[in-house]
């Protein structure tokens, strides 16, 4: 069992649109959110919405940033730095969200290292698209 909570934190409709695509690969997933940046959200309305699913108890949590640099990256970042249990990661894809939500145990430097290569390595180019490229 997952000993964190899980935090997707992104522009739009893209953090639902992850959990959802999430919960149809795992099943329902427990202990997690997605908090969506809506063009009419000011920077503080959207940190008290990230607070909100941050929560004010003592467990760690994971905040999944979809941009780094953008706003939600800037406020998780901002909200983080104020507490020692949340961690962000930024460049959030499926692969990563499929692997948090699956994660058994704590949230440690070894399922950071494990969450940031899983995100890399599906980051490819086909062989067939790069032959193209190369002609």
């Amino acid at each position: 069992m997952r000993a964190f909570r899980i935090v997707i934190a992104g522009h739009g409709t893209l953090p639902a649109a992850l959990l959802s695509t999430a919960e149809m690969i795992c099943g329902p997933v427990s202990d997690i959110a997605a908090v969506g940046l809506q063009a009419a959200d000011s920077p503080d309305s959207y940190a008290e919405s990230l607070r909100t699913a941050i929560g004010q108890d003592h467990r760690r949590v994971l905040v999944l940033c979809d941009l780094l640099g953008g706003t939600p990256f800037n406020v998780a970042t901002a909200i983080a730095r104020r507490s020692q249990r949340i961690t962000c990661l930024s460049g959030v894809n499926l692969a990563m969200t499929v692997e948090a939500a699956l994660a058994d145990g704590g949230l440690d430097e070894e399922l950071v290292e494990r969450l940031l290569e899983v995100g890399r390595s599906g980051i490819v180019e086909t062989e067939r698209q790069r032959a193209r490229r190369a002609s």
